[in-house]
């Protein structure tokens, strides 16, 4: 009896890991190429306006994936990222104690996400405007986060330079 508990675990466990591998494995041989085409490059500005910092921090690892993906495709990837409206209240060095109470741990998920996403080549810059709405000091933005002076003016500028928009709004 004993021998077979065992076998039957041993059984269960290796259905349960290729269940589990399975996804990977599926994702591995997809690709975008029909949206793709011949493209060697392409170009993006994320409009990012996320006010809750779990979102934001899932949505940044979800752009490190865009980014990884891009350079599976062969496709050489030319982003930006702006971050208006609350956004801005998780991406600095200072945040107000509230916030660093309520969200510690992924306030510093998110750091790491940007510094990541920054040593994938990926541009960032922090609306004015919402920097003083939110009372956050440009000089304790992260590190490589530029202030502009208005995030929608850096929108219809990188717009009309043939970069696609894409909004990660909540």
């Amino acid at each position: 009896m004993t021998h077979q508990w065992s076998r039957f675990l041993k059984v269960l466990g290796l259905a349960m890991a290729s269940l589990l591998l399975a996804p990977g494995v599926f994702a591995e041989s997809l690709d975008n190429r029909a949206a793709i085409g011949e493209l060697d490059d392409i170009k993006a500005v994320y409009d990012v306006r996320k006010s809750d910092p779990r979102a934001l921090d899932m949505y940044l690892k979800a752009i490190i994936t865009n980014v990884e993906n891009l350079e599976k495709e062969g496709v050489e990837a030319d982003l930006v990222m702006v971050f208006i409206s609350h956004s801005v209240k998780f991406i600095n060095t200072a945040p107000a104690l509230e916030t660093e109470a309520d969200y510690g741990s992924e306030l510093e998920s998110i750091a790491a996400s940007v510094k990541t996403l920054q040593d994938l080549g990926v541009r960032m810059e922090a609306c004015n405007g919402a920097t003083r709405a939110f009372d956050v000091d440009n000089d304790t933005l992260l590190p490589g986060i530029e202030p502009v002076r208005s995030g929608f003016i850096s929108l219809m500028g990188y717009q009309n330079n043939g970069y696609a928009l894409v909004p990660v709004y909540d």
